[in-house]
């Protein structure tokens, strides 16, 4: 059965060109039952949301202005999820909004075991992205989705400012990270990582995390495109694992042992001649946050301070 979505639009919030992609994008996740629209509609500045929501049949809740400085159309979404919430006839809201403002109200939905997607600007508050189930960047699901590339450059005859996206984006490189990690953990229990499962933990720890972000169509060419993994299908399924090309933890143990074999180091020409050597080289990726804490674990090893710096040598006897 179909989950059910309760689409609420802050349409002082939001452009009126993105109503198309914002139902493009929710036929993945259910059926909309709920279709409402809030804002002062007597405006000049949306009139262009009277035109576009008769196609989908939204609802648009008239609320006019008693204050110029207080928003009575917020209000009205708000009092009205709240309405549908208790009555339990919906698996999902979807807040359409990048207006931080709503940050408790869409954390009191998921206390109430609710999935909330968030539908917004890329540069809407953290902590507003963090609170939802997912959120969606508004311009990233608006038909440019090959605007940002893994390169980050911008496409040509596409009218976003794509700089501004992307410093309001997870860099791929963290997203790599935690996947190594993932898949790594998995593997070190003698679990395999199907692709489904990958993507559901990443969405958990970035909650805008969406592969058309870096200009992939689909995870799975996300995936592939990184060179740490290899996808394998069987039958229906698409599994994750580490190639062969990431840095293995005891390779690096090895490298460092010969090295201080030669003599004190300094940690910092240390660390220079071991990225030479292994350019992927990640001590965080191996669940050590600098690379003194790394070195001193191999065994015979230690690390202290010396003549202003830190050097690794073999401790005597």
């Amino acid at each position: 059965m179909e989950k059910r979505i309760a689409l609420l639009i802050d349409a002082e919030n939001t452009s009126a060109k993105y109503l198309d992609s914002i139902f493009m994008e929710l036929k993945n996740y259910g059926t909309v039952t709920y279709k409402r629209m809030y804002g002062d509609f007597t405006l000049k500045t949306l009139a262009d949301w009277n035109h576009r929501a008769l196609a989908y049949a939204v609802v648009p809740i008239q609320q006019p202005r008693y204050s110029t400085a207080k928003n009575a159309a917020d209000i009205m979404l708000v009092i009205d999820a709240m309405d549908i919430m208790y009555t339990k006839n919906v698996d999902i809201f979807c807040i359409v909004s990048s207006d931080s403002d709503f940050t408790r109200l869409v954390t009191r939905l998921c206390d109430e075991g609710m999935e909330v997607i968030g539908m917004g600007k890329s540069d809407a508050s953290r902590t507003l992205k963090a609170a939802c189930t997912i959120y969606k960047n508004l311009e990233i699901i608006y038909g440019d989705s090959d605007e940002i590339g893994t390169t980050g450059q911008k496409n040509a005859g596409v009218g976003h400012k794509t700089e501004d996206i992307e410093k309001n984006i997870v860099p791929l490189s963290e997203i790599k990270k935690s996947m190594v990690e993932i898949v790594r953990e998995n593997e070190n229990l003698g679990n395999r990582t199907g692709l489904g499962g990958l993507k559901s933990s990443i969405q958990r720890l970035y909650k805008d995390f969406d592969e058309r972000n870096y200009g992939y169509s689909s995870m799975t060419k996300l995936v592939k495109e990184l060179k740490d993994f290899v996808v394998t299908q069987e039958r229906s399924t698409v599994y994750v694992s580490l190639s062969g090309v990431e840095v293995n933890e005891k390779t690096v143990e090895g490298f460092i042992v010969e090295m201080v074999k030669r003599g004190p180091i300094d940690l910092g020409r240390l660390g220079q001649t071991i990225h030479t050597e292994f350019p992927d080289f990640d001590v965080k990726s191996y669940g050590y946050s600098q690379l003194g804490t790394f070195v001193q674990s191999i065994e015979g090893i230690i690390v202290e301070p010396n003549k202003g710096g830190k050097y690794a040598r073999f401790a005597e006897g």
